[in-house]
């Protein structure tokens, strides 16, 4: 069984647990009222100094001003933990700790959380200004238990690659494989994690695949919002992690129903498919390349 928020908060500190935060000083004040209902951001982080200011200053700076910014740090190593006592002020509430894979992280930060909605934001991403107003404003409208939108991602250094628009018809294909349900674009009401639980830490890639998938089969509800505009830096994701992302889910899908002999053909297809994929890219002239990639991918795009 997936764990759940009180299994969470019921798990004693780590012995080498620090915090702080404006919540450790006794200054919490942001609470849910009607018609601005509080959202937990939620970002995840270790050793991300290069990058973690970035995603720090999306959410502080957005228009949405009734936020509750927390931050769990799995012991980093660099100067993360100095950056994020830079923002100490402008920080609910932050862990540094070793944990067990981004999907522990994301657990204690939802344990932690207070709000009516979550989102979660890794440190190689960060949000448009108005990203969480814009969600906010279609989930209040809305009985959908999630909202997402498109993403715009980048390499390393920051500049622009490709856009991947979300998939207003999900439903149709996440049996089989993750859908384009653009995780730094998503915002999840609470009693969607109360309902269902939280994120298997059995998987260390493909832990956000199972929980939507999991959603759904429980009868769950997405809403895709054109306009609400996330953004992520793929910094070298490696062919053993691809694989590694790719078997999580072949496991998954099995997991929920798909039979074995299909999950295993999509496996191997899928691991053969990336492969011409990292080599059209390298040998084939730009403008076809991303011509070739919209023609398999519908959802690909070469603009912002």
């Amino acid at each position: 069984m997936p764990p759940t928020i009180a299994d969470y908060r019921n798990k004693p500190s780590h012995p080498d647990r620090i915090d702080g935060g404006l919540r450790t000083r006794g200054k919490v004040y942001n609470k849910s009222n009607p018609d601005k209902p509080l959202v937990s951001i939620i970002t995840a982080v270790r050793n991300g100094e290069k990058t973690l200011e970035q995603t720090i200053q999306s959410v502080v700076n957005q228009t949405y001003s009734n936020i509750e910014y927390i931050i769990i740090d799995g012991a980093s190593t660099d100067h993360t933990v100095d950056i994020i006592h830079r923002y100490e002020d402008q920080i609910a509430y932050w862990i540094s700790e070793p944990d067990s894979g981004i999907a522990d992280a994301f657990n204690k930060g939802i344990a932690v959380s207070n709000g009516e909605i979550i989102g979660l934001l890794n440190a190689n991403d960060w949000f448009s200004g108005n990203q969480i107003e814009l969600g906010v404003a279609v989930l209040n409208k809305s009985p959908a238990d999630f909202v997402f939108g498109d993403l715009l991602f980048y390499d390393a250094s920051g500049t622009f690659k490709y856009r991947v628009n979300g998939n207003p018809d999900y439903s149709a294909t996440i049996n089989g494989v993750m859908p384009a349900l653009c995780h730094p674009t998503v915002l999840v009401k609470r009693n969607a994690y109360d309902k269902i639980g939280i994120f298997d830490t059995n998987y260390r890639i493909a832990m956000d695949y199972e929980w939507f998938l999991r959603l759904h089969k429980n009868g769950g509800i997405g809403k895709y919002a054109k306009g609400l505009l996330g953004h992520m830096r793929i910094a070298g994701l490696s062919d053993i992690s691809y694989v590694t992302a790719l078997d999580e889910m072949r496991q998954i899908a099995v997991r929920y129903g798909q039979s074995k002999r299909i999950a295993n053909y999509l496996f191997l297809y899928r691991i053969f498919k990336g492969a011409v994929r990292r080599n059209l890219e390298k040998w084939t002239p730009t403008t076809l390349y991303h011509w070739m990639r919209r023609i398999v991918n519908p959802q690909y795009s070469s603009y912002r």
